[in-house]
């Protein structure tokens, strides 16, 4: 569980530093963890929504990646708990 937590939040700051830093959107790395960013952030896509797209993205998917990882944490704290 913490590692399927590790790698939703390194997919989702992965997609956010390719944003920010203007990475070529006709490559296929960029594109296919721009893909999977988008379908794991939900409906955090537009909880805020600065004029800014780079600031959007920032927020919204940095938002995401937060709630997994403290979901994540306490899940896995959950499952050692019971185990």
């Amino acid at each position: 569980m913490a590692a399927a937590t590790t790698l939703v939040v390194a997919v989702l700051a992965v997609h956010i530093v390719f944003v920010a830093f203007e990475a070529n959107t006709a490559n296929d790395i960029v594109r296919w963890f721009g893909a999977r960013a988008h379908e794991l952030c939900w409906q955090f896509k537009d909880v805020f929504q600065p004029s800014n797209a780079k600031l959007d993205v920032a927020v919204n998917y940095g938002l995401a990646a937060l709630v997994y990882l403290v979901g994540g944490r306490i899940l896995v704290g959950l499952i050692r708990r019971l185990a």
